[in-house]
């Protein structure tokens, strides 16, 4: 004999369907809507399987940049340690996550796609163990986010990186440096530069604060830590952590909303006696002076031995240009171009010189505007520093309507402490098949002027082919 009354199988039903309803629903991947469960794939032109393979085949090059601790250091078992335990919580993909620690002064640290994560022992000295776990969850959130693909997804519309402010640009080089190139990965003396758009900071701090949250650690250390290195930023050498990972504007506010929605709990205490035995032996650790010098400023070259009215022609497949006799073409031909002066580039850093490149817009709209602002809308996403000069000015280039937009940034061009401002201009104008091609002047800001007329003779001497 059946006793259940009808009202409580009809409860019975819904709460059943809730629940069946409850495990169908979409996994989330939006940082800001909740809980993240897995790794955003929308727009991302790579599979995770080829973002693992990219991270290993990089791996042993950049480690051929690096001094490393040995992996029997006490320093380098305890962040392999902690770094397993913070990855062990990762939400989405379980990556072949590895955390070894640089021998580097300067406060920083940096992950490669599909997992490889370094820590520089200048970080490890600045922080306590809740702030390392900190810094190193947000890592670990730049590879659950899938950041670098994401953006390489982004600039591969232009085949060269858009990483211009400071004249940086990696392109045209193929292999495992193009493609890190692409994810605007650079090298300087003695370390990696990654540099990620605010947007996906406030993803890493969200998510960050999610998996120190799994592990036991306080994510209001991440604020503090944070905060400490802003108030630092001001020094010429000030912190390159902040140079790669721009402050978002609402690191606290966002770690906040996080905490929020998790129940209260008591977090591992700041330092743990193993960390401070392991920080104590970074004494035999220092880094060599060979490898903590900072990497070298870029001359001011005269403008009046740069200038040029004697021209010779450059042919591509999809257009042709002048360009003064005694300046190089600087990458591969095949993709984007880069032509400067002697002395204009230095170790993949352009401070005087013409990058051009093109891309495909995803708008159908075959308006050239809408094409700018998707173009600058994705240089202004991987180039936070940099800050518009003037809005889109509408010209005729050969026939051709054009558009020209000028940014100001940072030069890698120092007098005295400090470096000139940098100016940027970006002309932008159809080519053939639904592409627009583009060029970007680059100078210093002082010295702008002085080149305009050989850039305009440049600009002037393009041809779409």
């Amino acid at each position: 004999m059946n006793t259940t009354s009808p009202a409580f199988r009809d409860l019975a039903r819904v709460l059943a369907l809730i629940f069946l309803l409850s495990t169908l629903a979409p996994a989330n991947v939006d940082p800001k809507k909740g809980r993240v469960t897995e790794n955003p794939t929308s727009g991302n032109r790579y599979t995770i399987d080829q973002e693992v393979q990219i991270g290993r085949q990089s791996v042993a090059e950049v480690e051929k940049k690096l001094k490393l601790l040995p992996p029997d250091h006490p320093m380098s078992k305890f962040v392999n340690q902690l770094g397993q335990s913070l990855a062990a919580k990762a939400p989405g993909y379980k990556f072949p996550y590895t955390f070894k620690v640089v021998r580097e002064k300067s406060i920083n640290a940096f992950a490669l796609p599909g997992g490889p994560i370094y820590v520089h022992t200048g970080l490890i000295e600045a922080a306590s163990e809740s702030q390392l776990a900190a810094v190193m969850g947000h890592e670990i959130s730049h590879v659950v986010m899938r950041h670098s693909t994401r953006q390489a997804s982004r600039a591969m519309k232009a085949q060269l990186p858009l990483a211009i402010l400071g004249g940086v640009l990696g392109a045209g080089v193929g292999g495992w440096a193009g493609a890190l190139g692409q994810m605007g990965i650079s090298f300087t003396a003695g370390t990696v530069m990654m540099k990620y758009s605010r947007d996906a900071e406030t993803e890493a701090d969200m998510v960050g604060a999610q998996i120190m949250y799994d592990a036991g650690y306080d994510p209001h250390a991440a604020v503090t830590f944070f905060n400490k290195l802003k108030e630092q930023s001001g020094a010429k050498n000030g912190p390159q952590f902040l140079a790669s990972h721009p402050d978002p504007g609402n690191r606290a506010r966002d770690i906040n909303n996080i905490l929020s929605r998790f129940p209260a709990k008591t977090y591992k205490p700041l330092d743990s006696p193993e960390y401070l035995a392991a920080k104590q032996s970074l004494s035999d650790a220092r880094p060599e002076n060979a490898a903590t010098q900072p990497a070298p400023d870029m001359p001011r070259l005269a403008t009046a031995n740069i200038a040029s009215q004697s021209f010779k022609i450059f042919q591509h497949s999809a257009f042709t240009i002048g360009y003064p006799d005694h300046w190089q073409i600087g990458s591969d031909a095949r993709d984007g171009v880069s032509i400067s002066p002697d002395g204009g580039a230095q170790s993949g850093t352009i401070a005087y010189g013409v990058m051009i490149s093109g891309f495909e817009p995803q708008t159908r709209s075959n308006e050239l505007d809408d094409a700018l602002r998707e173009l600058t809308t994705d240089i202004q996403m991987t180039n936070p520093g940099l800050t518009l000069a003037n809005s889109p000015q509408a010209f005729m280039l050969n026939g051709r309507p054009a558009r020209r937009l000028d940014w100001l940034g940072s030069s890698p061009v120092r007098e005295g402490e400090k470096p000139l401002r940098e100016r940027v201009r970006l002309v932008a104008f159809p080519g053939k098949n639904r592409v627009v091609l583009y060029m970007v002047f680059v100078a210093p800001d002082p010295d702008f002027q002085a080149l305009w007329p050989t850039y305009e003779k440049m600009l002037n001497s393009m041809r779409v082919r």
